[in-house]
């Protein structure tokens, strides 16, 4: 039965195929941009910019706490706890 399903189910391997790319697409965007790593980075770029001038402490804070979240947020999703 596995090959006949395999045929029949052939028409549909372009559109798995794109569901694929999507998925892969979808998890590298988020390595790059929310993964803990980057959300460190972030606050590092941060500090640094409110150390040199380009950020007001209360704006500071405001990236601060997006950013602390985004990382405790990402932390639960990886450990499996509620997101």
């Amino acid at each position: 039965m596995g090959m006949v399903s395999g045929l029949l189910t052939f028409p549909l391997a372009p559109v798995r195929m794109v569901g694929w790319v999507a998925g892969v697409l979808a998890q590298e965007a988020w390595d790059q941009e929310f993964s803990p790593a980057a959300t460190r980075r972030a606050l590092q770029a941060a500090q640094r910019d409110l150390e040199e001038g380009r950020l007001t402490e209360e704006q500071y804070e405001q990236i601060e706490d997006q950013l602390v979240e985004r990382l405790v947020a990402a932390q639960r999703q990886q450990s499996g706890g509620p997101g």
